[in-house]
């Protein structure tokens, strides 16, 4: 069974708010645009579409714009702002980017508590060696798939451009 566009916005939406701690309403604006065919949207769009109030709504959009998730375009002869998605070509590339940050810095932290332990606790890094050692493999392993693919996303956007 096909999910409806608004189930989909909601499950895209409760994965926003978790994955860039965004707040409800501007994980679901965020959605919207994800998921819309125009080439922007409005705010009476967006309010329209999200039934928040003007304040709520406002709110929201000047949070994604601050994060630069989205951005804004004006037409001539039209004094509304039309907000969509900013760097639509990258977005996959940034969020690799962005868990191979997270992992670096994992990797750097149980290093770094690794060898302490091996200097002033060596029965604790005798015990916890096996189960960090697998769990450092993981990390490692990880590590190669996103190199390897942020380089295919590399190419990809040198194609492009």
């Amino acid at each position: 069974m096909e999910k409806s566009k608004e189930e989909i916005i909601e499950t895209l939406g409760l994965h926003l708010e978790e994955q860039q701690n965004l707040p409800p309403l501007a994980a679901r604006i965020y959605a919207i645009m994800v998921l819309s065919d125009e080439d922007g949207l409005t705010f009476e769009d967006c309010l329209e579409k999200r039934g928040a109030s003007k304040s709520s709504t406002s709110t929201s959009l000047n949070l994604l714009l601050k994060m630069g998730i989205i951005t804004y375009f004006t037409k001539p002869g039209d004094r509304r702002r039309y907000f969509t998605l900013a760097k639509k070509k990258t977005f996959f590339l940034t969020k690799l980017q962005e868990y191979l940050k997270r992992l670096a810095v994992e990797k750097s932290v149980i290093t770094l508590v690794m060898d302490y332990h091996k200097k002033h606790c060596p029965k604790k890094f005798e015990g916890g060696k096996e189960r960090t050692g697998v769990y450092l493999d993981y990390i490692t392993s990880n590590e190669k798939l996103l190199q390897e693919a942020i380089a295919k996303f590399e190419i990809i956007e040198q194609k492009e451009n």
